[in-house]
């Protein structure tokens, strides 16, 4: 398992998506969680993947970590934040709001659970 690696993913409302090898899991922002108190992600999902669907998603995150002109200091409404996760550490990275990688990230977690 030395060679395992972790995405966790948060969307522009602060959903989040935990991918492994094997599994994705979704956890929405609840009401009482939402910054306007109206806002709700939805239910919790917890889905297999096959490690193709892994390889697919996985090849979309390394993209967006490696395009720095897409990634901003600072988190903000609408943006993306992804988070590797490896045995010896982790890197976390914004991604702009608005740019084509957050809607091929989003849509493609969307399609593994099923959404």
């Amino acid at each position: 398992m030395a060679n395992t690696v972790r995405y966790e993913y948060s969307d522009g409302s602060a959903n989040r998506y935990i991918v492994t090898q094997d599994s994705i899991q979704y956890i929405p922002v609840k009401l009482e969680e939402s910054s306007t108190g109206f806002y709700s992600g939805g239910e919790p999902a917890h889905e297999k993947i096959t490690s193709e669907q892994f390889n697919d998603v996985q090849k979309l995150f390394e993209d967006a970590i490696n395009k720095p002109e897409i990634q901003i200091e600072d988190r903000m409404k609408t943006s993306g934040l992804v988070v590797k996760i490896i045995p010896t550490g982790s890197k976390t990275i914004i991604l702009k709001p608005g740019i084509s990688e957050i809607a091929a990230i989003e849509s493609a977690l969307k399609d593994l659970i099923k959404r």
